[in-house]
């Protein structure tokens, strides 16, 4: 499958670049024709008015690269000569379209021109491009004002023609050639779109698979439950309290272990689920310390709390859930007559929350992965969770604009940073 999207990817960019090098290619051409032709129709038109005006009445031979004779000399005055590259000549005819004069620089005789001069009075427009004899012209009808007659100013238009398709043949060669070599760039871009389509895709699965995992255990506890129940119909509920209740445990993991998965979703998705408003962080962070006592002396564990008030605006419940999900994570991986403090500072313009714990440490090797879901660095443990918590925690804490982070030790406990930018604009809006 990614081998055929890969082949998709690089066909499409090649695609797309052969469109945009043809589009350039006739942009080009089309308006270098544009230019040069409009540039040939304005000096003719400069060349019929001299001659209409009478400031001359011939053109020098062909070529003439010599400076134009200025007034008063013979040829056709200061800077209306034929210039280089321009072989322009022109014939006077008459109402019937009969040849009444020429220059004398015309390269025809009397035959071809009579044959030129009808093929331009036949095409309709005062001005327009003619190929006659293999040679390309550009010519320009002049009415003589108060008279029958009227001038056809030819000018040769070969050699631009010839410049433009050595031109447009090179474009074609080099993009044939850039074509050619983009099918490795396009290769190797394709390549680098690939990694992570093919990460999220492999996230996809091992979602799918972990996900279906947890839900195995949960539900075959119950199913075991339930037929140890069905086994004995004529037993009382109290009989069967014990598998009820292990029925109950495992429907509230399943329920904690849905309704985490359906954030997860949710977030994936991008749907907003953050309601900000401005409260008192540190408050917050007390109170959901504070439910974890009971546990706390459960275990034998003596749990701290240290905060300061502090304004922040975010949502309270997600953020009271990150405390949640770090201290249950600590009173679960320390030992009885260990501690647990839970501390809130603020440092500059941020809040830093920190969970630290006497317990067993993480190794160095998952210090990098634990915020992955599902991820435990244990798996032969049964108590610890599903492997969602922390991963939930750190998209809570980005999604506030934070970030998160670990540092630990085996056997020297584990500290979780939490840093939370806090605007001052959320401050002024409290106050």
């Amino acid at each position: 499958m990614f081998r055929k999207l890969r082949l998709q990817l690089t066909l499409v960019n090649m695609c797309i670049m052969a469109l945009l090098f043809l589009l350039l290619t006739a942009g080009s051409y089309l308006f270098v024709q544009e230019r040069l032709t409009t540039g040939a129709f304005y000096f003719l038109t400069r060349l019929s008015s001299d001659l209409i005006n009478g400031k001359f009445s011939d053109l020098p031979p062909f070529p003439s690269h010599e400076p134009s004779p200025g007034p008063g000399g013979p040829g056709p005055g200061p800077g209306f000569g034929p210039t280089p590259g321009h072989f322009a000549f022109f014939v006077r005819v008459n109402s019937y379209g009969q040849i009444v004069a020429h220059s004398s620089n015309q390269p025809f005789s009397s035959e071809p021109l009579t044959a030129l001069t009808k093929q331009a009075l036949a095409l309709n427009g005062e001005q327009s491009t003619i190929q006659f004899e293999q040679i390309d012209y550009v010519f320009l009808k002049a009415p003589i004002p108060g008279q029958t007659e009227l001038y056809l100013l030819f000018q040769d238009f070969s050699r631009e023609k010839n410049a433009m398709h050595i031109v447009i043949t090179a474009l074609i060669l080099i993009g044939l050639i850039c074509i050619f070599l983009s099918y490795f760039g396009s290769l190797y871009m394709a390549n680098k779109a690939m990694v992570p389509i093919q990460q999220a895709w492999q996230q996809q699965k091992d979602f799918l698979a972990d996900a279906s995992h947890e839900l195995r255990t949960p539900l075959a506890v119950i199913q075991t439950n339930l037929e140890i129940v069905r086994s004995s119909p004529q037993d009382t509920i109290r009989e069967h309290e014990r598998w009820l209740d292990n029925i109950y445990t495992e429907t509230l993991c399943m329920t904690k272990l849905v309704d985490s998965l359906l954030f997860l979703a949710r977030a994936d998705s991008h749907q907003q689920f953050l309601q900000k408003d401005c409260f008192d962080l540190g408050q917050a962070v007390q109170l959901a310390g504070e439910l974890f006592r009971p546990l706390a002396e459960r275990k034998n564990i003596k749990l701290l709390i240290q905060t300061e008030n502090l304004v922040y605006l975010g949502d309270e419940s997600k953020l009271c859930q990150v405390v949640s999900i770090l201290t249950d994570n600590a009173i679960r991986h320390t030992f009885a007559g260990g501690s647990v403090t839970i501390s809130l500072s603020r440092n500059k313009n941020s809040g830093i929350l920190t969970v630290h714990d006497t317990g067993e440490g993480i190794g160095t090797e998952h210090l990098d992965k634990i915020f992955n879901r599902f991820y435990q660095a244990d798996p032969s443990r049964t108590d610890d969770g599903s492997g969602l918590g922390l991963s939930i925690a750190k998209l809570i804490v980005e999604s506030h604009g934070g970030t998160v982070s670990v540092s630990s030790s085996p056997g020297a406990g584990a500290t979780f940073t939490v840093h939370l930018p806090i605007p001052e604009s959320a401050i002024e809006t409290f106050r």
